[in-house]
């Protein structure tokens, strides 16, 4: 009796070592990837770029040059406030570019005494908004949201003959709207892709050059959530 209790502690014992043997032997499972989550509320800074377009609609007969319609390049840098109620956030931003939006024409013509040139640069060398934001998130992560508030810009015209330049130069007030998409990729740092159209309705230039001014912007932006 002594001798079958002996054996089948003995057997027991190395089934128990086998089981311990194998499951050492299987791969440890990865553990699973937790998604990330934070707070969208605070406040924020951040650079921004992009390039923008204008449509320049002018009243007078400004023949033979057409109306202008300068494009470039934007950067620049923006600040603000975002509040968080669940997937709702809201907030306020204020912003500012500079700007190479450029429209350049020429016009050739020959009187008595030689041949000359004429040209009419139309520029717009900066853009600034300040804008409230409300949007949802559709993922804890990804935010989509629309944006409206007040733009300025500042806008330049000169015709030149020669070397000899008149240059005008006007600030506007006016509206801005527009929408974008932000990821916030850890704790602190956010991507976003934004369009925006401004209008400044009628910019007036050289005291008799009426204009209707209005800008579209497509750019990118990384901010920092304090």
């Amino acid at each position: 009796m002594k001798r079958i209790l002996l054996g089948t502690t003995i057997f027991a014992g190395m089934l128990v070592a086998a089981g311990a043997a194998q499951a050492a032997d299987l791969p440890a499972k990865a553990p699973r990837a937790e998604p990330f989550y934070s707070s969208w509320a605070g406040f924020y800074l951040g650079i921004h770029g992009g390039y923008g377009w204008g449509d320049v609609n002018v009243d007078e007969d400004i023949r033979p040059f057409s109306d202008p319609n300068p494009k470039g390049w934007v950067f620049g840098g923006h600040a603000g406030y975002l509040w968080q109620w669940g997937n709702v956030v809201g907030g306020l931003e204020i912003d500012y570019s500079g700007a190479n939006l450029k429209d350049s024409q020429s016009f050739t013509f020959q009187e008595e005494g030689g041949v000359f040139t004429q040209t009419m640069t139309s520029k717009i060398d900066a853009l600034g908004s300040a804008r409230a934001r409300l949007g949802w998130l559709w993922t804890p992560n990804l935010l989509a949201y629309g944006t409206a508030g007040l733009g300025w810009a500042h806008s330049k015209i000169s015709f030149c003959e020669g070397r000899d330049c008149d240059t005008s130069s006007e600030s506007s007030f006016g509206w801005v709207a527009g929408a974008g998409l932000e990821y916030q990729f850890n704790y602190n740092w956010r991507l976003r892709a934004e369009y925006l159209h401004y209008d400044f309705g009628t910019v007036t230039h050289f005291g008799e050059i009426n204009a209707d001014l209005r800008v579209d912007v497509v750019r990118g932006a990384l901010s920092f959530k304090f």
